[in-house]
């Protein structure tokens, strides 16, 4: 006991005890500042890995190293060349202590800011002093044909300003919804949450195009900057250049050698293809506010973006967009083949081998491996694009979506991707989509109908989330209202299963002969899982019924 005593003593003469906890937590704080510098840089997950290991192999040799040396007024020594009172009198432990102290309160506050920084005080968010919305620009001219030119317009400003981390610019979904608006300024930004507006017009008449463009501060009304710009129609994307360039002088905003080629980049030279590129692109993009004639947009899309590709075979755009345009035909019931699969997988690798960081090439590889039911590889590809476009709600949505289709489910992420997704687009039928259907697969009812009805507001003629909806209240027991959403979806767009969902409603309701009769007309129509109409609990009353039997027996043989 003696001899352990001893030694404590002078593991405690010898600040090895001191140098440990100060290691310890020198260490700790390295690692934090390492976690935030890494994941600025976007760096590798093992990256902070190795940083922790490198550490924690450090820890043992710094205890040894200071059992064998002391620190003195003439360097440092080896122990046991010093006599006794010289190392005591050497080492002054109370600087290691000042140290353990000094860097243990740089940690808290560190922590403590840290932490605040997080809190949600349940109020607006504050708009960034550089944040901006571009308004969709307003078509002037005569034929309705090139209107896609001001649509291009928007997206291309939004696109190269948005690859400037100096200045936040809302996404196109978010503002889509304010075309041809004539409200105020000032309350677009307050509903948008930004600080500047940039409206704008576009006329294009034969060979020429003039684009006028003004920018807002919306807390003064003021014009902060405005210009007219006058070009060749077949030089448009060095318009768009030179457009976003002005603004970003005008904000006097500062940008990276990175960032600069970023938003000069338009990854062709051949403007014949970069007009057939926006063309297919756009009428892409409409879909995701309105998916009706899909066959019709599919088509038309990829004829443009085919023709792109014959002009500039290596227009990493032009790529990604026939990709997705084969994806969504799939998706979308167009073209359920094996070769449309296999085209849009074999288009989104030639996109990413020529540009490998572009969020729609990622997301134009996501898309094609969701196709393939590889929601794991998919929600990867979505991740890594929103490494490159983190605002984008859009993809933030189809990583919800791979989230709950991969095997096993991922629920808890799925509504976090969706959640943000909504901040990001508030107004986007598919995030609530998104957000109601993760809700509902957690048992979490009543959050899920609300999400459905935010959902059927901004979109009534989407019948997917008017089903969702009836399935949420179908469960809830709130029959009557299951049954207007069922019927409402039906209408809109009418299947075998929303007949089923329609008969398990009346059933809820006692309503016996109209459940017997539509449930008939749904098997009819096609609806073939008969296993899960007879194991339903919304048809449990009917089971003793011959009739429900009946039916069964009869489309069960056929």
């Amino acid at each position: 006991m003696a001899k352990l005593s001893q030694f404590v003593l002078e593991l405690q003469r010898r600040n090895v005890f001191r140098t440990g906890a100060a290691y310890l937590v020198i260490a700790w704080l390295l690692v934090q500042v390492a976690d935030i510098l890494l994941d600025a840089f976007d760096a590798a997950d093992w990256v902070l890995r190795a940083v922790v290991v490198v550490l924690a192999i450090g820890f043992p040799i710094a205890i040894v190293l200071s059992w064998i040396y002391e620190i003195t007024s003439r360097g440092v020594k080896r122990s046991d060349e010093l006599e006794s009172e010289e190392a005591v009198a050497a080492v002054d432990g109370r600087k290691i202590d000042f140290v353990i102290i000094g860097v243990l309160l740089l940690a808290v506050v560190l922590f403590a800011a840290d932490r605040f920084r997080w809190i949600d005080l349940g109020g607006q968010a504050p708009v960034a002093a550089r944040s901006i919305a571009v308004l969709p620009f307003a078509f002037l001219g005569s034929d309705p044909d090139s209107e896609y030119v001001a649509d291009a317009m928007t997206d291309e400003l939004i696109g190269r300003l948005g690859r400037s981390d100096a200045v936040q610019i809302k996404s196109r979904l978010s503002v889509a919804r304010f075309k041809g608006t004539d409200r105020d300024v000032s309350d677009l930004a307050d509903e948008l949450g930004v600080s500047l507006v940039l409206e704008g017009a576009v006329r294009k008449a034969d060979d020429r195009v003039r684009v006028t463009a003004q920018l807002t501060d919306a807390s003064s009304g003021f014009q902060e900057w405005s210009d007219v710009f006058d070009s060749e129609s077949d030089d448009w994307f060095s318009l768009h250049e030179h457009m976003a360039i002005q603004i970003a002088d005008a904000l006097n905003l500062q940008f990276s050698q990175q960032e600069a080629d970023a938003i000069r980049a338009h990854h062709t030279e051949n403007p014949e293809a970069y007009d057939a590129f926006w063309r297919g692109w756009l009428l892409l993009e409409s879909f995701h506010s309105d998916a009706s004639h899909p066959e019709e947009k599919f088509r038309s899309a990829e004829m443009h973006l085919q023709r792109a590709l014959e002009l500039d075979p290596d227009y990493p755009l032009a790529l990604a967009g026939l990709s997705l345009a084969n994806s969504y035909a799939y998706f979308y019931g167009v073209d359920r083949t094996a070769e449309r699969r296999s085209r849009g997988i074999e288009l989104a690798r030639q996109a990413i081998a020529i540009d490998s960081d572009f969020p729609e090439g990622r997301v134009a590889v996501g898309m094609a491996f969701a196709a393939e039911d590889d929601h794991l590889s998919a929600a990867a590809e979505f991740r890594r694009a929103l490494g490159r476009d983190s605002e984008n709600g859009m993809i933030w949505c189809l990583l919800a979506y791979s989230c709950i289709a991969q095997s096993p489910p991922d629920l808890k992420a799925a509504e976090e991707a969706a959640r943000i997704a909504i901040r990001h687009d508030p107004s986007w039928t598919y995030s609530y989509q998104m957000l109601g259907w993760s809700l509902y697969l957690q048992g979490r009812y009543e959050e899920s109908t609300e999400a459905y009805q935010r959902g059927v507001e901004f979109n009534p003629d989407y019948s997917v989330v008017r089903f969702g909806l009836g399935q949420a209240h179908l469960e809830l027991g709130n029959f009557d209202q299951a049954l207007s959403a069922f019927t409402a979806a039906h209408e809109l767009g009418g299947s075998s299963e929303s007949l089923v969902y329609i008969a398990a409603s009346h059933a809820g309701l006692g309503d016996t002969d109209e459940a017997l009769a539509t449930l008939e007309q749904g098997l009819e129509q096609g609806f073939n899982r008969i296993d899960a109409v007879q194991g339903s609990p919304y048809f449990a009353e009917l089971r003793q019924d011959p009739r429900f039997r009946a039916i069964l027996e009869s489309y069960g043989h056929q």
